[in-house]
């Protein structure tokens, strides 16, 4: 029974810290898109779907997709990173819209400001198994606006992959 015990402990340890290295892995490959010189970035405003829409690409591959969605609340934004055209990053956050005072209005030069109430990290362990790390703070507005879900982030990269090849 205790071989065992420790069999199972040292198996748990071995995955919690293998995921962890993963994460690591994970900030050092945005780190390397974030400071590549070499990509193009597209911007597309798509009127219909009231949203703004930047990829980052080189040679038909896409490395970063950055999409900002007005909805009548304040904005969704969608931030995701891929490597050999598979997500390791996803970052979604929703900013509410909220009126200022008077005096505030008045130094800031207009009346209403933005301010983030929701954030969720997903960092990619497998793509294809559905595996990741969610780290969520706060609570976004509507639930069916700000979700982070597989298929939404398909969608985008859909979107994005379309709109370059046209």
């Amino acid at each position: 029974m205790k071989k065992t015990f420790t069999i199972l402990l040292t198996l748990i340890g071995i995955l919690v810290f293998g995921q962890e290295n993963k994460i690591t892995e994970i900030d050092n490959q945005l780190k390397s898109i974030d400071t590549d010189t070499e990509l193009i970035e597209s911007n597309f405003e798509l009127i219909n779907e009231s949203c703004k829409l930047k990829i980052w690409h080189k040679e038909k591959q896409i490395f970063k997709i950055a999409q900002v969605k007005n909805v009548d609340y304040g904005e969704i934004k969608s931030k995701i990173y891929l490597v050999a055209n598979k997500p390791i990053k996803i970052v979604e956050s929703e900013s509410t819209y909220f009126f200022l005072t008077d005096s505030i209005a008045k130094i800031k030069g207009y009346s209403i400001d933005i301010e983030e109430n929701f954030r969720a990290i997903a960092y990619i362990i497998n793509w294809n198994k559905k595996q990741r790390k969610l780290m969520v703070s706060g609570k976004p507005t509507e639930e069916k606006n700000a979700t982070y879900n597989r298929i939404k982030y398909i969608e985008i990269f859909r979107k994005a992959e379309k709109l370059l090849n046209e």
